[in-house]
């Protein structure tokens, strides 16, 4: 019986099962940046890599204020690849039509 205790002791103190470390790079292009940064949020979670943004537009096009007004034009990696907490991922952006 002792052994038995013992083992139930040990399952009940063993760490739970951790968060998945990687995960599958979604496809954000054509989206409206808005979504594509929800989805992005939704699949990588909170330990997930930083989601980089880079402006393709001309200057004159001012920053990105309202996301729901720009358009994913690329993204690195491609949509599919797999990708961990310390990966590099970005997206591109333009105003709409212009990719």
């Amino acid at each position: 019986m002792a052994g038995a205790a013992t083992l139930l002791m040990s399952v009940v103190a063993a760490p739970t099962a951790m968060a998945a470390t990687t995960w599958q790079m979604p496809d954000l292009v054509g989206m409206n940046l808005e979504d594509a940064q929800s989805l992005y949020t939704e699949t990588v979670g909170p330990e997930g890599p930083w989601l980089d943004l880079i402006n393709k537009a001309p200057a004159a096009a001012g920053g990105i204020n309202a996301p729901v007004m720009w358009e994913v034009c690329e993204q690195a990696p491609k949509a599919g690849a797999k990708i961990a907490a310390k990966s590099y991922t970005a997206v591109a952006v333009n105003r709409p039509g212009k990719c």
